[in-house]
């Protein structure tokens, strides 16, 4: 990786170096948005940092939502890098795009592992899925993604022609596609769960203790005629608490979704088209996005709303 000095030729034109052209992004990158993204980025992180303490939760909280935190900041300081001319030969783009791809993949398996906790507060008798199954198949598609995005990332980073490049944006695009697709039947499955709540509509006879839930969901969906009708409490445990939780998840939900269309279709744009090389699509659809989810989970924080969430929660177990 060379760095050219100030004063270097680009070999590809022969003229001097430019920082506006030759941008790796093509366009340069705007010095107080830079700095502003960086402190606010850094600024959620912290809080989380904080709060993962403070309502112990640090055991699940910091390898999701801290660590997308970090990955976030490293992300927007190759927006200032790329400000520097001698950085200006080195893929700079390509490198924060790589970050700020993967990085909301660590939020996401939080999302999956905060849904998990309110079906066992409400109850998993309104479930497709046992809370388990839940967690086997939505954090491990997502982990699957969070591993496709950075080799793909890796792939075009390095990469010494435009095919090369292409092929790593592709690969890219195929872990965002995977990843949307957990979120999408993540969202559906939440939206059948809570319509069967406030419908109080159960797929299986309220359970005793986790055995009994894994051995429901294996056996099949009943039909709603076989279902034990044994008096049912979930409606009654979606308390205040709960309800907030929720709004800050399709909060946080949403937003992350919108990231990553945009995100899908700025790859497959290509590394040079319009999408990609627009910085104020880059800042509002990506950088603000992803940011207000960050400061929504900090808002509507599963370790005061719903205590004793995620993996960390013995029932876990």
């Amino acid at each position: 990786m060379v760095m050219p000095p100030p004063s270097a030729i680009n070999p590809d034109t022969g003229l001097p170096w430019n920082v506006k052209t030759d941008s790796s992004f093509g366009y340069v990158p705007t010095l107080w948005v830079c700095i502003l993204f960086v402190a606010l980025v850094s600024l959620t992180g912290l809080i989380h940092l904080y709060q993962s303490f403070r309502f112990k939760v640090a055991k699940w909280w910091i390898p999701t939502v801290f660590t997308c935190d970090l990955v976030e900041v490293i992300g927007c300081e190759f927006d200032y890098i790329n400000l520097s001319p001698e950085w200006c030969l080195i893929a700079a783009a390509r490198f924060k795009i790589v970050c700020t791809i993967f990085g909301p993949s660590f939020m996401t398996a939080a999302f999956f592992f905060i849904f998990v906790r309110i079906i066992r507060i409400i109850g998993p008798e309104y479930s497709r899925l046992s809370p388990r199954i839940c967690t086997y198949l939505f954090v491990g598609t997502d982990v699957t993604a969070l591993l496709i995005q950075p080799i793909g990332g890796a792939m075009a980073a390095t990469a010494n022609t435009p095919s090369g490049s292409a092929t790593g944006a592709h690969v890219m695009v195929g872990g965002i596609i995977l990843q949307m697709v957990a979120i999408t039947v993540y969202a559906l499955t939440s939206v059948e769960y809570f319509w069967r709540v406030y419908k109080e509509r159960p797929l299986f006879a309220r359970p005793t203790n986790e055995s009994d839930i894994s051995m429901a969901s294996r056996s099949g969906t009943p039909r709603s005629g076989d279902v034990e009708k044994t008096e049912s409490h979930g409606l009654a445990n979606l308390t205040g608490n709960v309800r907030t939780m929720v709004l800050g998840m399709i909060i946080a939900t949403v937003l992350v979704y919108i990231r990553s269309i945009y995100r899908t279709a700025e790859l497959l744009d290509g590394w040079g088209g319009p999408i990609i090389t627009n910085q104020t699509l880059s800042d509002l659809l990506d950088g603000v996005s992803v940011f207000l989810a960050m400061a929504a989970l900090n808002v509507f924080h599963p370790g005061r709303l719903i205590p004793d969430g995620g993996p960390a929660d013995r029932s876990m177990a």
